[in-house]
């Protein structure tokens, strides 16, 4: 088996009892929500549990090609340091085969404010409030972490159950800025 940069075993973020690590086989996947360009992401539903998830699998041969190493493993990274905020997207377990690596997230229903924005035309004053809030606690939160965000759009705000913004996709971020 050849080595990549990406070869080592990623371990999962959340502990597990079980004596194999997690693996796309323990998923059922259910459809694409999104195609980006480095990955697509698909909602998948852990077998074992029946819990939904946003899958993010990025191809490690595009990676390399289009020099993406470095950003994938530092989204990877990111996502991993900010599990405790309410206003980014968590992270629950990485894992790899020998062509992808995967990135299990939670699921947000909601869609994302881009679409949200074009369905309604606008969105009204208190909506604009709460989720400019939303968007500053969790921006805030990153930098306290020495997280920039880097690509900050409607796109990559997306909404929970609840009807509340998660920052989303961290793979134009940087990791250890100094902020002050």
């Amino acid at each position: 088996m050849g080595s990549t940069p990406l070869s080592p075993r990623l371990p999962s973020v959340a502990p597990s009892s079980r004596t194999t690590p997690t693996s796309i086989k323990d998923f059922e996947i259910i459809k694409p929500i999104s195609k980006g360009a480095f990955g697509s992401v698909f909602l998948a539903k852990k077998k074992v549990t029946g819990d939904y998830f946003a899958i993010k699998v990025l191809k490690k041969a595009d990676m390399i090609v289009k020099n993406q190493i470095t950003n994938v493993k530092a989204e990877r990274m990111i996502l991993m340091k900010q599990a405790e905020s309410p206003f980014v997207a968590k992270l629950y377990f990485t894992f790899q085969s020998k062509e992808n690596l995967y990135l299990v997230m939670e699921y947000l229903n909601g869609g994302d404010c881009a679409a949200l924005i074009k369905s309604l035309g606008s969105l009204p004053e208190e909506w604009t409030r709460n989720y400019v809030a939303e968007v500053v606690l969790g921006l805030e939160y990153l930098h306290q972490r020495g997280i920039v965000h880097r690509d900050l759009k409607p796109d990559n705000l997306l909404i929970d159950q609840h009807g509340h913004l998660k920052l989303n996709d961290f793979g134009l971020s940087r990791i250890g800025e100094h902020l002050d």
